[in-house]
């Protein structure tokens, strides 16, 4: 596993906690990714994503909130915003229009060696009456100041402009000159991501492999529970392959779930889902499949992305090819509706069982694009009825034919002469059929029933 070099310049928000950071995040993005709350601290790890700007692409990230203790999680974050001012081609450093305090002057500082890539970003001037406060801004030194309400939208375009116009000088090249990614005949881009979403409850192990996919420390890895918050993402190279991680919060119980930054983060963990094609889920290998991991797994089915069971921290278990057995039959009785997915223990401690875990990611995910032509897909269907006939007496249903109507998430339609007391079980027989003789054995299939026009004779 390598991790590629982008091509993309990347531009870091920073500044103390509190200061908008995490909003003017999402404004620059267009959309809600980062979570946002008036407590402190609410962004540990640096999110990343890529987004437009002046004409081309960038890859913005959102820092935790820069503060004066070095120990402990905190300090994790504030080493993990300094490393990013580091890596970063321009830096927006952002201010409270309404609030000066002592840890921004000790961050100004701290920023003065990137003093030719920061633009300092006075936020919160929400009104006229607080255009005074970008004036006085300009006494930190830095050469580049401007104003901006991300709360309200104020300014946020002429922010755009900006920072554009900075990245070019810097990287002496316009930003729309940077071509779009080549599409072969069918379309579909030539280097298509395989995006994952690592899942389950906390203290799993997501983190922790995340971080061993990703070849660095990405997400902060702690023994506490909820200590992802945002979903952190990062891209790497696995047999020319290129893989998108997605690292998500741990995800309990919702009577459980009470503080309101918790419920952000596990409604994006969820959401993660829809954004993924397969989904890692750790879980605790003595244990097995518990009751959240299966409503997670039902989700993931529901929206058609292949599954791979992982028991994580296997390094933790004596490992013998009769503990792997007894793994895998506890978790097809205790969930035996998954019982198509695969089960790949790890451990990201050792390596343990990564290579063969993305080799699988990959399996998956060529199945998940597999397409049936409709004649082989009818010859199919004419051996599987004749195997096993309708559950029906005395009544005169018929399957007329079938098609394949999408590839990830792989779906059917079978048309039938009509749908009043049509035994709809039998889709759960022909998804079996096609998953075993289509191509399809380790991901989801549905099969949907409509009437055909033709009337019954």
């Amino acid at each position: 596993m390598t991790s590629p070099r982008g091509d993309l310049p990347k531009i870091a928000i920073l500044g103390r906690p509190n200061v908008g950071k995490s909003t003017l995040f999402n404004v620059l993005i267009g959309r809600r990714r980062a979570i946002t709350h008036s407590d402190p601290g609410v962004t540990r790890d640096p999110v990343e994503v890529e987004c437009a700007m002046g004409g081309g692409r960038v890859r913005l990230v959102d820092t935790g909130g820069y503060t004066i203790d070095g120990e402990g999680l905190a300090g994790v974050v504030t080493r993990r915003t300094l490393k990013a001012a580091r890596e970063s081609d321009l830096l927006l450093l952002v201010l409270d229009a309404v609030e000066s305090t002592p840890l921004d002057e000790e961050f100004i500082r701290l920023m003065r060696p990137f003093s030719d890539k920061v633009l300092l970003v006075v936020n919160k001037v929400d009104t006229p009456e607080r255009d005074a406060s970008v004036w006085n801004a300009h006494a930190h030194g830095f050469p580049h100041v401007i104003g901006v309400s991300a709360a309200h939208g104020r300014s946020i375009d002429r922010l755009k402009e900006t920072a554009a116009a900075l990245l070019e000088a810097r990287l002496e090249i316009p930003l729309s000159s940077r071509s779009p990614a080549r599409r072969g005949a069918s379309g579909v881009p030539e280097d298509t991501v395989v995006r994952i979403a690592v899942l389950g409850k906390p203290n799993t192990g997501k983190s922790s492999l995340a971080n061993r996919l990703l070849g660095e420390e990405r997400s902060i890895v702690s023994a506490v529970p909820g200590t992802t918050r945002d979903v952190v993402e990062g891209t790497f190279i696995h047999k020319g392959r290129s893989l998108r991680i997605l690292d998500t919060a741990g995800i309990r119980r919702k009577s459980r779930v009470t503080d309101p930054v918790e419920y952000y983060s596990v409604n994006r963990a969820i959401e993660s889902i829809g954004r993924a094609d397969i989904v890692f889920l750790m879980m605790d290998a003595a244990l097995g499949i518990v009751d959240q991991d299966k409503k997670i797994a039902a989700q993931a089915v529901k929206e058609g992305r292949g599954v791979v069971l992982v028991p994580g921290k296997w390094d933790l278990q004596k490992d013998t090819a009769k503990l792997r057995e007894a793994v895998r039959e506890l978790v097809r009785f205790q969930f035996p509706v998954l019982g198509f997915a695969p089960i790949m223990p790890v451990s990201a401690l050792t390596g343990y069982g990564v290579r063969a875990l993305l080799d699988t990611a990959l399996v998956l995910w060529e199945q998940l694009h597999t397409r049936t032509g409709t004649g082989r897909l009818n010859q199919a269907l004419e051996s599987w009825i004749a195997h096993y006939k309708l559950p029906v007496r005395g009544k005169n249903y018929k399957i007329r034919f079938m098609t394949q109507v999408s590839s990830n998430p792989v779906r059917f339609v079978a048309f039938i002469n009509r749908m009043s007391g049509f035994p709809l079980g039998y889709g759960q027989y022909l998804e079996n059929c096609i998953r075993r003789d289509l191509g399809f054995a380790l991901v989801p299939v549905s099969v949907e029933f409509k009437q055909s026009r033709k009337t019954a004779r």
